[in-house]
């Protein structure tokens, strides 16, 4: 089964892709696959440098400084729409090759850069405002302010429930979201 894994921003993800990879699926972070990415590929730095100014590379090293790109990207939706059609070709390739057998590819924006036709099944998590913000806080650092400009550049959980084939809630234990995925699993490996 090829699982295409989305969500809202501090939902849980993450927590879920370690769910599945616990059932045998290999599980995979593109975010890990885009820093690759950013930090390897030297076409693509060379891009970003072009667009966004030396600002945004480690003049000592020539890696991207991705704090400063983020900047950037999650304030301006063409600039974000430029690095995504300029990062995903090359990040495709890369998690193709890694993956045999199940697996579970975990893409924040999933629907929002046309993947979802890679899988056969997408699944969205979703968590309210006030769980979201929390773990912002906690697991990031963030404020407020900058949660909701992350939350405003991206196609919103709600349409991407829409979209999904199946849904999982996160707003309880890991123990009842461990249940929801067992569910999943139960529910598409018997039909």
């Amino acid at each position: 089964m090829k699982i295409g894994l989305t969500g809202g921003i501090c939902c849980g993800k993450s927590t879920v892709l370690e769910i599945f990879a616990r059932y045998g699926f290999s599980a995979i972070d593109l975010d890990k696959h885009v820093h690759e990415v950013l930090q390897g590929n030297r076409r693509v730095q060379a891009n970003i440098k072009n667009r966004f100014g030396d600002g945004c590379i480690d003049e000592n090293n020539g890696q991207v400084l991705t704090d400063r790109l983020a900047n950037f990207v999650f304030q301006d939706a063409q600039s974000l729409n430029f690095l995504e059609n300029l990062v995903y070709p090359e990040i495709e390739q890369l998690w193709q090759r890694d993956v045999d057998g199940p697996y579970v590819v975990e893409i924040p924006l999933l629907f929002e850069n046309g993947l979802e036709k890679h899988f056969e099944k997408t699944l969205c998590v979703y968590a309210n405002y006030n769980e979201q913000l929390s773990r912002a806080i906690a697991f990031r650092n963030w404020t407020e302010a900058h949660l909701k400009s992350r939350i405003y550049q991206q196609m919103s959980v709600t349409e991407k429930m829409r979209r999904a084939d199946y849904v999982i809630g996160n707003n309880g234990t890991i123990q009842q979201l461990e249940r929801q995925v067992q569910l999943f699993l139960e529910h598409y490996t018997l039909q």
